[in-house]
């Protein structure tokens, strides 16, 4: 009797089921490793990326097929005598998956970003005006996508009923072990590429849907693997990917060769910029103008510390860690010869901004004695005042003071009584959306006092020194800090893009500024290295060559104002904020949080912002 006319075993089924898996993890590692043909990333390829991506490709797809096999497969195969009915559903649900992977192979082949929930809205509501997709265009993607999908699956199976029988336990072990060893090598590889700065490699992982492979820089560092002042020497591949800045720089040969000092407060609310909470601050601002509706490029100190310096979105994060990118303004200053410092509060490596932004500037300081945010406040505050008693004249400075006491907001008590009543400290426990703020958010408002009262020995000691007449000065907040103001039940920062955790206090100072101006206009994070190049160190061209912002004083619209990182973003607009994260969940508010339909974005605004968040990538 034909072996075919029986109830399958539950062996038969197993080895059924386990060929099924075998087949979805080699035809979905095939479209990961056709992606990266499709890409301008095949062009960075070497034989040792290829070496990682071939079985990284290979562990990936597993975990896709293995969730498939415990959803699809192996409950309906126990439910039902007859395999065929787990195998139609698995064979379902597995072409789906192929679709989806052969679309976003597509989509990220064309806008650098994977298929999320973001994308799929912006294509299901209105997205073929966003993306300009025309019908045909519609219909060769979906055709190429079924034909790419069924047709494997198809084969695959016929080949199977012959065949499956054939697999033996050893078989199926070793099939295993070597698929656990992919999955290890698509991680492992990548955390130590990721310490060598291995370019390919991490170019390549950016290829694959849904793949967060891990990074363990300061653990291979410890091994030995990896050694800091050799990080960059090594595979040192140039990028291909963007274009920064888009058109080369045009330089004036009359640069007046000024101090340029930025003080930057970490989490700063803009309702502590008064003359109560702030009164140094104040008074040094009546030298100076004000800018009362500057937004951050991002909720959190990474991304907003690389939208002040590099002048783009920390979208392009990635992109600038890989290929080694330093902030053109930095690249300006060392062609200047300026005496670049740091006197960061918190330690610089964690967010890594000394790779970030200071990578060709290594005798930087990267942390500050004191144990704690108060004292090393106080300790940055000193050795910038010494550190100004020791500059040579004729030889211009850059210098970066991060303050931290606001957000860290914890002070010693005797600190803790401008404002009041006023916690202890502050106890996250507490919080909820009925709470007062007020005894928390007083604790913060002396925190931020604290840090005025540091800020004013600064200005003071330049103003001392006669630096005022040769210097720019900057003092903003990196980002935010909420105190359930929307009165959603959000605190702190890093949680949602409104303008409590993206607007700071902007106050700019240069020598025969037209002093205590109010401007009211918005201005964003990324006018601010332009503004300082343009005006300061003679460069020519246009702000958007090689930035996402303009000269502050330009009153163009700012909005979309993109923020976020490559994989948390969002879309702020003048009356309406779009986001998405990493599981690929959007939502559409306003300013406020309140949600609104994503039909009251208007679709030309959408595809620009878009358009604007692609501002560097090659065309």
């Amino acid at each position: 009797m034909d072996r075919t006319t029986l109830a399958p075993s539950k062996m038969e089924k197993a080895r059924f089921g386990f060929f099924l898996l075998i087949i979805t993890t080699v035809i979905t590692s095939v479209d990961f490793i056709f992606n990266i043909f499709g890409s301008n990333i095949n062009s960075d390829m070497n034989l040792v990326s290829w070496l990682y991506y071939i079985p990284a490709s290979l562990g990936h797809a597993a975990l896709f097929a293995v969730v498939l096999y415990l959803i699809f497969y192996l409950p309906f195969s126990l439910i039902f005598s007859n395999y065929k009915i787990a195998t139609c559903i698995y064979l379902f649900a597995a072409v789906l998956l192929q679709i989806f992977i052969v679309l976003d192979g597509m989509v990220f082949n064309i806008y650098r970003f994977h298929f999320n929930g973001f994308v799929l809205e912006l294509i299901l509501g209105g997205g073929t005006e966003v993306f300009d997709f025309d019908f045909w265009v519609i219909v060769k993607f979906t055709g190429i996508a079924i034909l790419i999908s069924v047709v494997p699956y198809t084969i695959a199976y016929f080949i199977g009923k012959k065949t499956y029988h054939l697999l033996r336990k050893k078989t199926v072990i070793c099939l295993s072990v070597a698929l656990i060893i992919c999955v290890l090598i698509s991680h492992i590889g990548h955390a130590v590429a990721a310490a060598i700065r291995q370019s390919p490699i991490l170019k390549s992982a950016t290829a694959m849907p849904f793949f967060f492979p891990l990074t363990a820089n300061t653990l291979l560092m410890k091994m030995g693997i990896a050694e800091p002042d050799d990080l960059d020497q090594i595979y040192n591949i140039p990028s291909s990917d963007i274009q920064y800045p888009i058109y080369p720089l045009e330089i004036s040969d009359s640069i007046p060769k000024l101090n340029i000092i930025y003080i930057v407060i970490d989490s700063w609310n803009p309702r502590t910029y008064d003359s109560i909470n702030c009164p140094n601050i104040s008074k040094f601002a009546q030298k100076s103008q004000y800018f009362s509706k500057h937004l951050s490029s991002n909720n959190g100190t990474r991304g907003s510390i690389i939208g002040l310096f590099f002048g783009m979105s920390a979208t392009y994060e990635k992109e600038i860690t890989i290929s080694k990118l330093s902030p053109l303004l930095i690249d300006r200053l060392i062609d200047l010869d300026y005496n670049i410092q740091v006197f960061p509060s918190a330690i610089l490596t964690s967010p890594p901004i000394h790779e970030l932004v200071f990578r060709r500037t290594p005798d930087i300081n990267l942390k500050s004695e004191g144990k704690t945010p108060f004292d090393r406040d106080q300790y940055i505050t000193d050795s910038f005042c010494e550190y100004v008693d020791k500059q040579v004249a004729g030889r211009p400075f850059f210098s970066f003071l991060f303050y931290d006491t606001p957000h860290a907001t914890a002070i010693p008590k005797e600190h803790n009584k401008k404002f009041g009543p006023a916690w202890d400290e502050a106890d996250y426990t507490k919080l909820s959306n009925d709470i007062d703020p007020l005894p928390y958010f007083n604790l913060y408002k002396n925190c931020v006092y604290y840090t005025d009262s540091l800020i004013g020995k600064v200005t003071r000691k330049l103003e001392e020194k006669g630096m005022l007449e040769n210097s720019v000065i900057v003092i903003t907040g990196d980002h935010g800090q909420e105190f359930n103001e929307n009165r959603k039940n959000y605190w702190g920062h890093g949680s949602n893009f409104s303008d409590w955790q993206i607007q700071v206090p902007f106050i700019l100072y240069y020598p025969g500024i037209e002093a205590n101006k109010v401007f009211g206009h918005t201005t964003t994070h990324y006018d601010v290295a332009p503004t300082i190049m343009s005006l300061f160190l003679g460069v020519q061209n246009p702000s958007l060559h090689y930035s996402m912002g303009y000269e502050i004083y330009d009153i163009a619209s700012r909005y979309p104002h993109i923020v976020g990182d490559n994989v948390n973003y969002g879309f702020v607009f003048e009356n309406a904020i779009l986001r998405t994260n990493h599981l690929g969940n959007v939502e559409t508010t306003d300013r406020k949080l309140n949600e609104i339909s994503s039909k009251k974005v208007n679709v030309d605004d959408l595809k620009e912002a878009v358009s604007f968040k692609n501002h560097f990538y090659k065309r």
